[in-house]
Parts: C-alpha cells; sequence; structure tokens
C-alpha cells in the first residue's frame, strides 16, 4: 500500500516566481532519481498556486528525499516566498495517483498547514479556492 504525499503551494508574488521555479526544478530531478518513489505529479494552478503529489513504497522513502539536500533548500525559503503553504500524507490501497478533485478534497478536509511569513487571508482561515486549472499537469514519474 502506499505512503501518499500532497502539498499545496502559493508563491505570494511574481518576484518570487523565478527562485521557487530553479529551487522546485532542482527538488524534481532529486525526487526523480528518488528510491522508493513509485509515480508522482504536479500541476501548476491559476494564481501561483503549485501543487504536488507522490506516491512511495513506505514513508521512510519520502522521508529521506525530504531530507535531501534540494528539498531541503528549499523548504528553508518556502515560508519567504509562500503566502500559503499545506501539506497531508496518506496510505491508500490503490498503486494510483488520484485526481486532482480527490487530492484538494483530501488536503483541504484533512491536511496541515505550513509556516509562513505573511500568510493570505485563506491561510489564516484555512479555506482555499479548489482547483481551477489542470492543463499544466506534469507526470514526476
Amino acid at each position: 500500500m502506499p505512503f501518499v504525499s500532497v502539498t499545496r503551494l502559493r508563491v505570494k508574488s511574481l518576484f518570487f516566481l523565478f527562485s521557487f521555479m530553479r529551487a522546485n526544478e532542482a527538488s524534481v530531478k532529486e525526487l526523480k532519481s528518488s528510491s522508493g518513489l513509485l509515480m508522482g505529479k504536479e500541476l501548476i494552478d491559476k494564481k501561483l498556486t503549485f501543487w504536488t503529489i507522490t506516491l512511495w513504497e513506505d514513508e521512510e522513502s519520502m522521508k529521506r528525499f525530504r531530507g535531501s539536500s534540494s528539498h531541503r533548500n528549499a523548504m528553508q525559503y518556502l515560508p519567504k516566498w509562500c503566502n500559503e503553504a499545506s501539506y497531508h500524507h496518506w496510505i491508500q490501497e490503490e498503486n494510483e495517483c488520484p485526481n486532482w478533485t480527490t487530492i484538494s478534497d483530501k488536503l483541504f478536509s484533512e491536511g496541515k498547514l505550513s509556516k509562513v511569513r505573511n500568510p493570505s487571508n485563506a491561510q489564516i482561515a484555512n479555506q482555499f479556492p479548489p482547483i481551477q486549472w489542470t492543463k499544466s499537469e506534469r507526470k514526476l514519474k
């Protein structure tokens, strides 16, 4: 049964977008070669909102990636770059990625907030809009 990890990050300004994207690409490069990764995908939604879902053999595999240098480097800037950030983990029976509606429903109902320096009103209220655009999906494995 795969261990699932979902994140939703909203970059607060175009000013931070280049740095965010550069760190994201370094993380994705390392992610693709991570042992234990079964599959994943990411989505860029409207309003600079970035979604990622990854399925892992187990929680330890995900934690090894989470501790990798590129991911750790990106995460140190998350509070500065983002005004919304949340994540959720679960174990599922299926060996396939759920659809984006299921992913967002689970994140919004059961997810946890990450700390950001200048939270948006949505982050403060823990109320986020549904995914509005799925044409930018990219498979990660």
